[in-house]
C-alpha cells in the first residue's frame, strides 16, 4: 500500500522533470507500480493534504 507521504515525494520528484501532465501522471503511477488511476483516488481522500483544495480553515 502506498502512504500519502510516499505518493506525495514521488510526486514532488516528478514534478522537477517538467513532464508534460500525461507523462507526469504516467510516470508518478509507474514509479509507485500503481495502476492508472489509482493515485488520482488517493488524491481525492485527502485532497488538502495533496493541495488540491485549501483547507477552508480546519
Amino acid at each position: 500500500m502506498v502512504t500519502k507521504e510516499e505518493l506525495k515525494r514521488v510526486m514532488e520528484e516528478v514534478d522537477e522533470l517538467n513532464l508534460p501532465d500525461g507523462a507526469h501522471w504516467a510516470l508518478v503511477h509507474e514509479r509507485l507500480g500503481l495502476e492508472y488511476g489509482e493515485v488520482f483516488e488517493i488524491i481525492a481522500g485527502d485532497p488538502v493534504f495533496f493541495g488540491a483544495i485549501e483547507d477552508g480553515g480546519r
